[in-house]
């Protein structure tokens, strides 16, 4: 396990946070599942998630600009709010960006994946910790439904996928129109524009492993067809055709779409660790 205290000014608004005084210890090992109150989920039940999220995502934008979402005293009165200088505020929910896609299991080829599944590999691909280099906030509003995190999870064409999902954002940012979220973003073109390109979004939420070296592409998990399939492979959707040789079975397919997944988010993880060193916010303990 590693460590990471933040030094960061003030305290947190969170009331129900173990650790108000700073500098306090961030911990990108830290599984939300273990603070979440039976009956709920972490992203809406986890008081380290939230605190967390406001800490991690309050920071520069670029010189003069600052992005600080704050958890408000009351859970009612939101998850997250951002309060512009004009004194406009925006709200913001936490979100997943991995799936480990149990509860979509319905073609054979899919339950015969994971049937084939050692208890080792059970464990890290369909019930892997929820740790920080797994979450995401989006904006929400109750006039623009549905949120980015309903649109996600509910439209085949993306299967909660966080690739798929940067295809539709860097296709807003580049002008390209069509993509299976593109009234999702459009209703929320103010979060959006807070990102001087998709390169500052991409560098601001530390995706910078999803995308080419050069931001002008995304690295999807699977071979890509310009949405003209369901964002996980099903053996109805055109059998084997366009994976390459050597991945017939299902289940290094399962590997992919569920941590596409794992390296990915470890790699995430690095990438927080080494924007909090380089902008002299932490120390380090191992």
């Amino acid at each position: 396990m590693r460590l990471i205290t933040l030094v960061f000014g003030g305290t947190l608004s969170d009331p129900e946070y173990r650790q108000q005084q700073q500098p306090r210890v961030f911990d990108t090992s830290f599984n939300y599942m273990t603070d979440t109150p039976p009956g709920t989920d972490p992203d809406s039940g986890s008081p380290n998630l939230r605190a967390d999220h406001e800490l991690l995502w309050t920071k520069e934008l670029r010189p003069g600009v600052v992005f600080e979402p704050t958890a408000p005293p009351k859970r009612g009165d939101g998850y997250l709010i951002f309060t512009d200088p004009s004194e406009a505020r925006y709200w913001y929910g936490s979100d997943a960006i991995t799936h480990s896609y149990t509860g979509r299991a319905r073609t054979a080829s899919l339950a015969n994946a994971i049937a084939s599944l050692n208890e080792e590999q059970r464990a890290r691909y369909l019930n892997p910790p929820y740790t920080i280099g797994s979450a995401m906030i989006w904006p929400v509003r109750k006039k623009d439904r549905p949120t980015m995190n309903q649109a996600r999870g509910l439209r085949a064409l993306i299967a909660d996928r966080m690739d798929l999902t940067l295809e539709c954002i860097r296709r807003h940012y580049a002008g390209e129109p069509d993509s299976p979220l593109a009234n999702v973003i459009n209703a929320y073109a103010d979060f959006f524009a807070l990102f001087d390109g998709f390169k500052e979004f991409v560098e601001f939420f530390h995706f910078q492993d999803l995308v080419t070296p050069d931001y002008e592409e995304v690295r999807f998990y699977l071979p890509f067809d310009n949405f003209k399939r369901s964002g996980i492979w099903s053996s109805s959707q055109g059998g084997d055709a366009g994976w390459p040789s050597g991945s017939r079975s299902t289940t290094p397919r399962l590997k992919s779409v569920t941590l596409g997944g794992a390296p990915a988010r470890s790699r995430r993880v690095r990438a927080i660790r080494r924007w909090t060193l380089c902008h002299q916010r932490v120390g380090l303990r191992e």
